[in-house]
C-alpha cells in the first residue's frame, strides 16, 4: 500500500515538478517552504518523496546537501540543449566575481553568454541566451533578472541585463552533472511511461500515443489513484482525450492571460517567433484595443499556462490548449490587469 504523503512532502514534490529544484535557500522563503526545509533533512521525508516519484515517473530526485534535482523531460536529449547546459555550468563556477562569496551575485548577462558561446560555437548569441534564459531562469531559477539602478543623466543610456545568480549554484552543478554522466539506465514500466507523459504533456490522446492510450485505459484506477496521493493533479479521460488538470490553476481572468489563450488557439500547426510576436499585437489590438498590454506580459502567459511549445525556433500549441476557451463577449467589467 502506497504510503500517504504529508503536506510537506507534497509541497516539495510540487516544487520539484514546477521547476526540476527544491532549495535549500528559497530565494522568498515562507514559514511553510521553511518547514519544508527542515523537514528535508529527515530520512523517512526522503524516502517518502524518492518512493513516490520512482513509483510514479521511474525517476529519483538528485539529492546534494538536502537540495533536490528532478531532470524530467526531452530536454536533456538535445545534445546542444545539454552543451548549453554544461557550459554555463563552468562559465558560472569560473566567475572571478563569484569567486569570493561575496553578497551581490549579479553578473552581466552578456559576461555568461558570450563565454558559454565560445564554447558552443555552432549558435549564435541569440540561440544560447534563449536557451540559458529557459534552463536557468525559467526552468531551474537560479538565475533571476535585475537591472542596475539608473543615475538621473540628460544623455542616453544603455541598460544591460544582469542575472542574480543563486548561492547554491554550485551545488546543483554538482547534482547536474552527477545526473548527466550517470550510466544507470532507467528501466521504465508502461505505467510510468504514461505517467511522464502526462506529467510533460498534460494530454495524451490515442492518436498521439496509442500504446501508451491502450495501456492509461487499462490501469486507468491505478494511475488515478496515484496523482489522488499528491492532491494536485485531477485525471480527466474522456472518449479520445486523457488529461491531468491541475487544480493549482485558477480561471482566467487577467487581459494578458486571454490573449495568450487566443492566440494559442490561432497558431494551428505552428508559426515562427517572429510570427508569434506580430499575431500576439493584432490579438491586443482585436481585444483590448484601448487597454495597455505588452508582448512580454502575453508570452508570460502562454509560458505559465503551458500554452505552446517552442522548437527550432518555431512555437506550436500545446495539447493542452484544447481545454481552455473565451466567451465570444468578453466581460470588460470581470477582467483584470
Amino acid at each position: 500500500m502506497t504510503t500517504k504523503l504529508s503536506n510537506l512532502e507534497r509541497l516539495i514534490i510540487n516544487q520539484l515538478i514546477d521547476t526540476g529544484l527544491f532549495t535549500s535557500s528559497p530565494i522568498k522563503p515562507t514559514n511553510e517552504m521553511t518547514d519544508a526545509v527542515l523537514a528535508l533533512k529527515k530520512t523517512i521525508v526522503q524516502n517518502h518523496i524518492n518512493n513516490y516519484l520512482n513509483d510514479l515517473i521511474g525517476i529519483n530526485p538528485e539529492n546534494i546537501q538536502e537540495n533536490l534535482l528532478l531532470t524530467l523531460g526531452s530536454d536533456y536529449e538535445s545534445p546542444e540543449t545539454v552543451h548549453v547546459l554544461l557550459a554555463t555550468l563552468k562559465a558560472v563556477i569560473n566567475l572571478p566575481e563569484l569567486q569570493n562569496n561575496t553578497s551581490d551575485r549579479a553578473v552581466l548577462t552578456q559576461t555568461i553568454v558570450r563565454q558559454v558561446r565560445s564554447e558552443v560555437v555552432d549558435l549564435d548569441e541569440k540561440e544560447v541566451q534563449r536557451l540559458i534564459t529557459d534552463l536557468f531562469v525559467e526552468r531551474f531559477k537560479l538565475f533571476t533578472v535585475d537591472f542596475p539602478d539608473l543615475v538621473q543623466s540628460e544623455q542616453n543610456q544603455e541598460i544591460s541585463e544582469y542575472w542574480n545568480i543563486s548561492p547554491d549554484f554550485n551545488l546543483f552543478a554538482q547534482a547536474i552533472i552527477n545526473r548527466l554522466t550517470s550510466r544507470q539506465e532507467i528501466v521504465m514500466s508502461d505505467v510510468q511511461r504514461v505517467n511522464q507523459a502526462l506529467l510533460i504533456n498534460r494530454y495524451i490522446s490515442p492518436k498521439m500515443s496509442p500504446h501508451l492510450w491502450g495501456v492509461l485505459l487499462d490501469k486507468k484506477n491505478k494511475i488515478a489513484e496515484q496523482w489522488e496521493n499528491l492532491d494536485r493533479f485531477d485525471l480527466e479521460c474522456g472518449d479520445d482525450y486523457a488529461l491531468l488538470l491541475d487544480k493549482k490553476r485558477q480561471q482566467v481572468k487577467s487581459r494578458p492571460a486571454v490573449v495568450a489563450i487566443d492566440v494559442a488557439h490561432e497558431i494551428h500547426a505552428g508559426i515562427s517567433e517572429n510570427e508569434l510576436n506580430q499575431m500576439i499585437k493584432d490579438n491586443i489590438e482585436k481585444l483590448f484595443p484601448s487597454k495597455k498590454i505588452t508582448v512580454s506580459q502575453v508570452k508570460e502567459s502562454l509560458n505559465n499556462f503551458d500554452l505552446i511549445k517552442v522548437k527550432h525556433d518555431f512555437v506550436y500549441p500545446a495539447p493542452i490548449i484544447k481545454r481552455f476557451s473565451i466567451e465570444d463577449k468578453i466581460s470588460q467589467e470581470q477582467i483584470h490587469e
